[in-house]
């Protein structure tokens, strides 16, 4: 199979293309504003054709193309575009404030950024494109934005659908936690985690969860403020380290043979305040309950809202989620057994960056640029999982009674409209399936995992993209976030439960023949017939 390829836009230092590249893309072009970003880009990616420091408000998906033509001599093309909008504007962090929801919302045009994302898909078409955020764009202003980022794609004839992925699941060593939109041509297969995804590490796999002793555990001792940008490895302790933890991960994930020396393992100084509060915290523990077990911090903020401010993480657990207010303090994140804070490269290594990439000097940008990024490994789960989808296949489904016009399909589902749970459940397997297929048919804009996250907002406008009026008029309204009309939630509803109970199989639920045919159809009719 030829390397499919890949746009990466508003990428950071490049942690989601680095994981699409060990997946086996080809990256095109990656895009940000962040003159630090792009250095580490260029530093470590070389091989990517265009990198660019722009700022996608005013730099139009022309431009890209035309930059692209002009490095590849060829005409191109975009299998997938890749990226996440910064997310500061949907960070849960900034609730505190009130920023996110209520009377009190903010306007941030940080909000507004996925719109210059969603231009580069409209005029690149890609077969699948990926947004990465914060789980926090779930309830930001009550949900609007979550929803109007999906009520865009599918406007643009992408089946969309959200996905939460546990960086842990996929060997991160830390408690990561992303929100994915994904999005795929309605005329291809369904896309879906549990499908395309399946988890490498933790609960039913062969393979425990990476604690951040696996993945720091070897590096040489520092105190605070010592260190310098280059330095040499320690091999005794990594031989030592080795012996108790194996080297999966600092082979395969961190891949130290390839780094010359090592870089970046620099502890940042403190105050001996801070140092005397670090030495009364138990591995493990944080400020709060250090205090309930009687110690007298020091630390003068407030201890009610901050109460994990100090926190002294545990090597044989995951770490906290490395964020970019590491640029800031440390304070959340010291050594379980050194009087200090983690240095960028040991911040670097949870995030699953291998030890040969490089970082700015200064820790204020690598802190900022880490914390930040998308950890390689997620997005070489990622990766692996869009090339799995869409690599050629010979396999026939099984499926029976697959409208072939929105008619049939019409008539397939008027037995269950409007009937309840009870009578639902009562329909044999064939009656449920083929009004199941149905609606994959008709509303061939939908994905099936979308219908349990409705939200309370409707929209009298049905999404249906058939040219039959009185459809239309039968499935509205519709939840704005899902795109689900509200009559057939219960249907949905029922499916899930049917899956879950072993009555019908993943192809059944899924049903991605009677998706396709639907938005084949649709195309037909729009090109002037069958």
């Amino acid at each position: 199979m030829k390397n499919l390829t890949v746009i990466d836009l508003f990428s950071g230092c490049g942690g989601l293309a680095l994981g699409m590249e060990q997946a086996g893309f080809q990256t095109l072009a990656a895009i940000d504003n962040d003159p630090m970003a792009i250095w580490t880009i260029q530093r470590n990616l070389p091989s990517i054709p265009v990198v660019a420091r722009k700022n996608l408000r005013t730099f139009k998906p022309e431009h890209l193309d035309v930059m692209l033509r002009s490095a590849l001599k060829k005409d191109v093309r975009v299998d997938v575009v890749i990226g996440g909008p910064p997310c500061q504007g949907f960070s849960t962090a900034r609730q505190v404030d009130g920023a996110n929801h209520g009377e009190r919302l903010k306007q941030d045009s940080r909000r507004q950024l996925y719109k210059y994302f969603l231009a580069y898909v409209a005029y690149f078409q890609p077969s699948v494109f990926v947004m990465e955020n914060v789980p926090g764009i779930r309830s930001a202003a009550g949900g609007k934005y979550f929803a109007k980022v999906q009520v865009d794609a599918r406007a643009l004839g992408y089946r969309v659908h959200a996905e939460e992925i546990s960086g842990w699941h996929f060997g991160v060593p830390q408690k990561r936690i992303r929100q994915l939109i994904i999005g795929t041509r309605r005329e291809l297969p369904i896309f879906a985690g549990r499908l395309y995804m399946r988890p490498t590490h933790g609960a039913d796999t062969k393979r425990k969860e990476t604690s951040l002793w696996e993945a720091i555990g070897d590096l040489p001792s520092l105190a605070a403020g010592e260190g310098t940008h280059v330095a040499e490895y320690d091999m005794t302790r990594r031989a030592a380290h080795v012996s108790n933890y194996g080297d999966w991960y600092l082979r395969e994930v961190l891949e130290v043979p390839k780094a010359r020396t090592l870089t970046a393992h620099v502890a940042r100084p403190h105050s001996g305040r801070d140092l005397r509060d670090f030495a009364r915290l138990r591995e493990g523990e944080h400020a709060a309950q250090a205090i309930a077990r009687g110690e007298k911090m020091e630390f003068p903020y407030d201890r009610l809202n901050f109460k994990d401010r100090f926190t002294r993480q545990h090597r044989n657990r995951l770490c906290s989620t490395i964020v970019a207010h590491l640029s800031k303090d440390g304070l959340m994140f010291i050594h379980p057994t050194q009087s200090r804070s983690l240095s960028p490269r040991e911040a670097a290594r949870v995030q699953s960056f291998p030890d040969w990439f490089e970082f700015p000097e200064a820790r204020t940008h690598s802190f900022r640029l880490i914390g930040n990024a998308v950890p390689p490994l997620v997005g070489k789960a990622v990766g692996r999982a869009i090339q799995a989808y869409l690599a050629p296949t010979d396999r026939h489904s099984a499926l029976q009674h697959i409208p072939r016009e929105p008619a049939q399909a019409l008539e397939c589902l008027r037995p269950i409209m409007n009937i309840g749970p009870k009578d639902l459940g009562a329909l044999s397997r064939q009656e449920f399936l083929r009004a199941w297929f149905a609606i994959g048919f008709l509303h061939n804009q939908l994905h099936p995992d979308s219908a349990v996250a409705n939200g309370k907002r409707k929209s009298r406008v049905a999404e249906i993209a058939v040219s039959d009026k009185s459809v239309v008029r039968i499935f509205s309204p519709v939840f704005k976030l899902s795109g689900w009309p509200v009559s057939l939630v219960p249907v949905a509803t029922e499916a899930r439960r049917r899956l879950q109970s072993g009555a019908i199989s993943l192809d059944d639920y899924y049903c991605s023949d009677a998706y396709r045919a639907g938005a084949l159809w649709n195309l037909g009719d729009r090109n002037g017939g069958h």
